[in-house]
């Protein structure tokens, strides 16, 4: 073989390494262009944002009606006025005597009224006498009420004049001495201290009343023996 053969085929054959050289450095740029690429693509996608609530007015608690309490109040008391008031009717004592306590709950005129009336002419003496402890519950009685509970001291039953010389004196004790409650009380209980066919053992306790009005008479005070 001649010499320029020989440097032709060598010749080519390093063509052939520069290209094959070449080939090989241009894929491997062009894959390493994509490896880079693809963090860049997923850092520049943006996030998804998270769905947003609904905007209320308000919450459930700043809606909620506001209750009337007082309005309430006032309902709960007519519902047990009433209730009461038709249990008066009862056959039953026991219930007739629950009645009458559950009125004293509810102190106003009109249970103020109901109450005197039962003191003055209930036939049962536990009624009247669950009536005068129950009128205790009055703030400032009226005359009819003081005149009721006077009358009450001449009761046949003995529980129901202490339980009314008690309640007059809780009445006083809840009074200026000046007041006109206290002096009308004080007045009707010297009158009836002075009265002829009182019990001895109540006049005496009338009499401490009227010596010292702060005694505390409780309901149902054993009275002194005769």
């Amino acid at each position: 073989m001649s010499v320029s053969r020989i440097l032709l085929i060598t010749l080519l054959i390093s063509s052939g390494i520069v290209a094959l050289a070449l080939f090989n450095l241009d894929s491997g740029t062009s894959d390493g262009d994509t490896t880079e690429e693809a963090p860049s693509e997923v850092r520049s996608k943006p996030k998804a944002e998270a769905p947003q609530a609904p905007h209320l007015q308000g919450t459930p608690q700043a809606n909620a009606p506001v209750l009337d309490t007082a309005a309430e109040d006032a309902e709960i008391e007519r519902e047990q006025i009433a209730d009461a008031m038709k249990r008066l009717t009862s056959p039953t004592e026991t219930d007739r005597v629950e009645a009458v306590e559950q009125l004293g709950a509810y102190p106003n005129p009109q249970t103020e009224a109901t109450l005197t009336q039962l003191l003055a002419g209930d036939s049962s003496a536990d009624v009247r006498n669950a009536a005068a402890l129950s009128l205790g519950s009055l703030e400032a009685p009226s005359p009819a009420t003081v005149s009721a509970l006077l009358s009450g001291l001449k009761d046949q039953s003995e529980d129901v004049r202490f339980s009314s010389l008690s309640t007059l004196e809780d009445f006083m004790l809840s009074q200026e001495e000046e007041s006109p409650l206290y002096q009308n009380i004080r007045t009707g209980l010297k009158d009836m201290a002075q009265s002829t066919g009182l019990q001895d053992d109540l006049r005496d306790s009338i009499n401490e009343v009227l010596k010292d009005p702060n005694s505390q008479l409780a309901p149902g005070t054993e009275p002194a023996p005769r």
